[in-house]
């Protein structure tokens, strides 16, 4: 390889970016993998390109890199951490058993051992092309685009999500290929440019570079331009969304067996044309089966004309929200206070009543892919919420005992925790708001990776409460309507959408984009006199409930705040306890793992601080002569701030490259910086210097104006 002729400072900087760089490919390997020791590769990038740094021969680079790939993989595999000759015997048998594979094209035998050193080979290829391309080529816009395009198709083909590195990707990588256009404009010029002079013509690039990165993280993201073509190919490859037991997020009817972990799918199901945040409903089951839901009540339908208000009041002023589909559903999406659906004549809308859904007639579900609803958002008032107390269930009419059915086998423990959250409550919303608020303060865990399926002799919600305590909407959804039935309050298990990211078209208008990912179950409960009531137990989702907290609720929190409140004696252990299943303090873990967990911020931070190491070292002789002025203004003129002064003016003529040489005399050197700098200034001050060290003279000096003279003279040296 050719020799560089770049600055060191400039090919540290650029071998940094490019280790951030090649760490983007690392990133979503080790999320959709079981990747391991990924601090060993990193090293192993970081040790190839101090060797280039420091432009090591060949032969003694390929050395060190070999015994640290041997040394690694002995390890990784043997668990020892020196090396000895009966493992390494094994290595280079194991690697010869698998070069006989590999010409026989038997991909599939190749051991583990052997994967790992043609990941290493791999990994070794491309950072020697880095160096190529950045100090022979001056170019990295090749390796550039490749990780633009890889890091794009896993984001499209894969659950990995790319929205933030693909951010970080382009700021590095519109850094590296900025700085080496500069490189290349002054080669072609046959000038080399020096670290501040790049510093300094970069300094736009870097201004530009910060700002559209700070502002891409804040604001909203248009929808793709084109159809997602994921569920073309999958459907084209029979994949049924499920593999190993682990499903793919999205809404699915078949709810009769909960429980297992999920993979992320952010394929766009529909984009909602909504004034306000909604929750999009779906469908609703009143069956419990200790498993999961199903729908067992006897459905009443009825065939819906387009424009007709199903609700039978005409009069209602209605919002409106127009819904776009990219993937069809078995049933119509609506938001709260659907009153009215516009769409084609020429198709048929059956409603299920007690089931809460609707559907076309003759399987054409796909043919409507964009409707309007009109709807009225309902809304509550406090006072009312209230009045209602378990005894009015004896006054409703509506028959609600399918809605309080739970299995025999449903563990007691579980009513008994039930009966326990609400025995204090009075009114019916006061103990459906108790359960609600259970999950968020006992420690419960959202999790979609590491969730439990109940066994044959397991009850799903039991299994939920007591003892594993994480689990995603389902688990919550389940727990808090099973309870609330426990405790004798009709609920019903809903299934549909979160309200999505809010987003811009590309005609610039605000929409509502909902991914699979937001598929979501929350539960409805019956208070009399106010109807079937939304509510959310799930951790980290808020349900957009409209309720004014009106006068007798203000009275009633009045009341309970005049109210003295015995303090509650509380051990150690018991505080402890608490604070630690507190939300705030679940809050404040999760942001301390994630800060912790974020290697590419200390390596931002790392770098930051380098280059501001560097900077600030390189301007030294202008900012520290500053701040020592202002330093020694604040002490009492005498000799000792004086002698201070002529010390630390001798140490910045040595920072600017004019030190006095050895077997100089003072007076001597004080002539040669007058000569250089005009007039008579070091003269003076060195007099006095000499009359203080030599002649004992310590007193008989006119501080104001040697104060005067060596501020001066050493803001001179700065310029």
């Amino acid at each position: 390889m050719k020799k560089s002729r770049m600055n060191w400072k400039v090919l540290l900087f650029l071998y940094i970016l490019s280790v951030i760089l090649l760490w983007e490919w690392f990133i979503p390997i080790m999320e959709l993998t079981d990747f391991g020791y990924p601090s060993l590769f990193l090293i192993y990038l970081i040790l190839f390109f101090v060797l280039a740094l420091f432009d090591v021969t060949w032969w003694l680079s390929a050395i060190i890199q070999l015994l640290y790939i041997v040394w690694t993989i002995h390890y990784i595999y043997f668990g020892q951490l020196m090396l000895s000759t009966g493992t390494i015997g094994l290595i280079f048998t194991d690697i010869k058993q698998n070069f006989s594979h590999l010409f026989q094209g038997h991909v599939g035998e190749l051991s583990n051992l052997f994967r790992t050193l043609l990941l290493y080979t791999l990994i070794w290829m491309i950072a020697y092309l880095i160096r190529h391309w950045i100090e022979v080529r001056n170019s990295m816009m090749m390796f550039f685009a490749i990780t633009v395009v890889f890091i794009a198709l896993l984001d499209t083909f894969s659950p990995y999500d790319a929205s933030a590195s693909i951010v970080r990707i382009m700021m590095v990588g519109l850094l590296i290929v900025g700085y080496l256009t500069l490189i290349k404009l002054a080669a072609g010029e046959r000038t080399t440019l020096r670290p501040k002079r790049l510093l300094l013509l970069s300094l736009p690039l870097l201004l530009l570079i910060a700002t559209v990165g700070l502002v891409s993280r804040q604001l909203p993201v248009y929808p793709p331009a084109w159809p997602d073509p994921v569920p073309f190919l999958l459907s084209m490859s029979g994949e049924d969304g499920q593999k190993g037991g682990v499903s793919r997020a999205g809404y699915d009817p078949d709810d009769s067996q909960l429980g297992g972990a999920f993979i992320q799918d952010h394929q766009i199901v529909f984009e909602a044309d909504v004034k306000q945040r909604q929750y999009w409903r779906i469908e609703t089951k009143d069956t419990y089966t200790s498993k999961g839901w199903i729908q067992n009540s006897e459905v009443d339908s009825e065939i819906l004309h387009t424009n007709e208000d199903f609700l039978g009041n005409e009069d209602t002023q209605l919002s409106y929200a127009n819904l776009r589909f990219e993937q069809p559903l078995p049933f119509l999406v609506t938001p709260y206070g659907a009153r009215t659906i516009f769409y084609p004549e020429s198709l048929s809308i059956m409603r299920e009543t007690e089931a809460n859904r609707m559907y076309l007639l003759m399987g054409a579900q796909e043919e409507l892919r964009q409707y309007e609803v009109g709807y009225e958002t309902p809304k509550y008032k406090m006072s009312e919420l209230e009045k209602a107390e378990m005894l009015a269930y004896e006054t409703v009419q509506e028959d609600l005992e399918s809605y309080l059915l739970l299995p025999p086998e449903l563990p007691d423990r579980v009513t008994e925790l039930a009966l326990s959250i609400t025995e204090e409550e009075t009114s019916v919303y006061d103990k459906v708001k108790a359960v609600e608020q259970y999950f968020k303060r006992n420690g419960f865990v959202y999790e979609t990776q590491d969730v439990a399926v109940p066994g044959p002799d397991e009850d799903y919600v039991d299994q939920f409460l007591f003892d594993t305590k994480k689990g995603y909407c389902d688990n919550f959804s389940t727990s808090m309507a099973v309870m609330l039935r426990s405790a004798g309050i009709p609920t019903r298990w809903v299934k549909g959408f979160a309200p999505g990211k809010p987003a811009f078209k590309s005609s610039g208008k605000s929409v509502y984009r909902v991914t699979n990912d937001e598929a979501h179950s929350w539960v409805e409960a019956y208070i009399p006199e106010i109807g079937w009531m939304p509510f959310e137990p799930t951790i980290g989702f808020t349900h957009p409930t409209e309720i004014k907290f009106d006068t007798s609720k203000g009275e009633k929190e009045e009341q309970m705040i005049k109210q003295p409140v015995k303090p509650k004696v509380e051990n150690k252990e018991q505080k402890k306890k608490r604070d630690s299943s507190s939300p705030l303090f679940s809050k404040q873990l999760e942001n301390l793992k994630w800060f912790f967990t974020q290697w590419w911020l200390y390596a931002v931070l790392a770098v930051l601080l380098a280059v501001g190491s560097v900077l600030g070292y390189s301007k030294r002789t202008s900012w520290l002569p500053a701040l020592r002025i202002k330093q020694l203004r604040k002490r009492p003129d005498g000799w000792g701030k004086f002698e201070q002064q002529y010390i630390e003016l001798l140490q910045q003529l040595k920072r600017i490259g004019f030190p006095k040489e050895p077997g100089m005399t003072l007076s001597i050197y004080a002539a040669a910086v007058d000569t250089r700098y005009g007039g008579e200034q070091m003269r003076i001050l060195t007099d006095a210097y000499e009359k203080g060290i030599y002649g004992n003279d310590q007193v008989a000096h006119d501080w104001n104006k040697l104060n005067e003279v060596w501020e001066d003279l050493i803001i001179t040296t700065t310029s």
